[in-house]
């Protein structure tokens, strides 16, 4: 179905892709790997015509990407789900989001209605389906973007990385629907870093260096799946699982008043009082301690990015309070967020300035800023050769690591992290990890002794770094105790 025959690709002094030679056959399901910034994203933008190839030839279905007249044939035939549903958002409404794409693809009206009930029921968000796009969680839109591309039933749907936002539950239905289109005819091509996505693969090649190659990675997969299941059974599982009554109280941690991080009684409904109106946080009491990784877990909707725009001081609760160290939040100063899609705040010409950009603003003499900018980019583990690069021609990977490099640069007092793992190859996850734990340490770039509030639903990462766990439900806060009570009570 899809064919690349001697394919090269460069960004501005940095070659991507090198005479890469790879046949998809129809119906097939292909597993796709590789580090960060080794060129998984191109090649998705290159198989329906979003990047031209600058050697060699693509043809899907026999037409050729390079063939203006093809194009739009070509795209109704390749359907992709990137990592940030926010790029491919379109519609106000969940509803007129899939509507769009169904209309440019002349969908008759009758057949319309039919397809957005059955791709929404199909990943259980039928729900949904009235409700403001831009007040859904990220893992919501995510799979609403998974729901529009499935609709538009393209010959061959390419998952770049897109349920790397989606907790167990969720990630595991999606799997078993992609499965199920695939053994009806459509063809897959699965993007991850993470092996237990891979076993229902038919095939899977790696990237490497601008190559590819053939790679026996799906018994692996499968033995990971395994793996991860005996994880689950003694309290590895991911996401928040289902607490009830289970919290040590608000108070249970060493705490002094203006000292730390006090909530108290913290509600928030977005748009009150219309027929948009979301209950997002409920009666939240919490205390997160000083100089301390808190881990905040729970699923799709639960309210884990609200609570943590709420403490960065981004937004108002509509009821309750916060104080850190007894003042309310300081956006930037006394505390500081890494976002889930970090590449939406880049404006800098290139990493260098990206990075510098705060600590000159501060204040800092020049070789002072030099030297953060250097120490920052090594803590994260991105080649120093980044920094005369643009950050928007990096992977979303290395611009994920150039954000948190910019986030520990400024050595915050308070930093909250949101998914900062999310869509990072096994290398740069346990860089991530190990810079998290120097940080509260007082050791490298961070500085001395970082509070970290660390947003996941990936459980197995926050207890490898958490002292403590959060677990939100709907709203609702249903535990908050030390690690090792919470893995007692799963």
């Amino acid at each position: 179905m899809i064919e690349l025959a001697g394919i090269s690709f460069s960004y501005p002094g940095r070659p991507i892709l090198r005479d890469v030679n790879l046949r998809i056959r129809r119906g097939e399901y292909l597993g796709v790997t590789g580090d960060n910034g080794s060129g998984k994203t191109t090649l998705v933008k290159l198989l329906n015509g979003l990047l031209l190839p600058q050697e060699g030839r693509i043809t899907v279905g026999g037409a050729s990407t390079s063939d203006r007249e093809s194009l739009l044939a070509i795209r109704r035939s390749v359907g992709i789900v990137f990592q940030n549903p926010d790029a491919q958002a379109v519609g106000e409404t969940v509803e007129e989001d899939i509507v769009f794409g169904l209309e440019n693809i002349r969908v008759p009206a009758s057949e319309i209605d039919r397809r957005i009930d059955s791709y929404l029921g199909m990943l259980g968000i039928k729900e949904l389906r009235d409700r403001n796009i831009s007040l859904l969680s990220g893992g919501q839109k995510q799979l609403v973007n998974i729901a529009a591309v499935m609709a538009m039933e393209p010959a061959c749907i390419v998952f770049d990385e897109a349920i790397s936002m989606l907790d167990a539950g969720n990630r595991k239905n999606v799997l078993q629907r992609i499965s199920r289109l695939n053994s009806r005819g459509t063809s897959i091509i699965q993007i991850t870093h993470n092996p237990e996505d891979l076993s229902n693969c038919h095939r899977v090649i790696a990237i490497s260096d601008g190559r590819i190659s053939q790679q026996g990675l799906v018994e692996d997969a499968e033995e990971a799946n395994e793996t991860n299941k005996g994880k689950e059974g003694r309290g590895g599982r991911e996401g928040g699982g289902k607490f009830r009554d289970r919290r040590t109280g608000p108070g249970s941690g060493v705490f002094r008043e203006g000292c730390g991080i006090g909530i108290r009684h913290l509600s928030h409904t977005y748009n009150p009082g219309t027929e948009w109106a979301v209950p997002a946080l409920r009666d939240v009491s919490l205390t997160i301690g000083k100089g301390r990784v808190t881990g905040i877990v729970g699923g799709i909707g639960s309210g884990k990015s609200t609570l943590a725009c709420l403490i960065a001081g981004l937004d108002t609760p509509a009821s309750g309070s916060i104080a850190i160290d007894g003042r309310p939040p300081e956006p930037g100063r006394n505390v500081r967020i890494l976002f889930q899609h970090p590449e939406e705040f880049f404006f800098e010409r290139t990493v260098r300035e990206a990075v510098a950009f705060g600590l000159s603003k501060a204040g800092l003499p020049e070789n002072a800023v030099g030297r953060r900018v250097l120490s920052a980019i090594d803590e994260v583990g991105l080649d120093r050769s980044v920094l005369g690069e643009s950050p928007f021609h990096l992977s979303s990977g290395e611009q994920r690591l150039a954000a948190f490099a910019i986030s520990i640069a400024m050595k915050p007092q308070y930093v909250i992290l949101d998914e900062p793992t999310a869509g990072l190859d096994q290398r740069s996850r346990k860089r991530v990890l190990d810079a998290i734990r120097r940080m509260t340490r007082g050791e490298g770039a961070g500085g001395g002794g970082v509070t970290v509030i660390y947003i996941s639903h990936r459980i197995g990462e926050v207890l490898e770094v958490a002292d403590r766990v959060v677990v939100l439900d709907a709203g609702n806060l249903t535990f908050e105790g030390t690690n090792a009570t919470y893995r007692d009570r799963m």
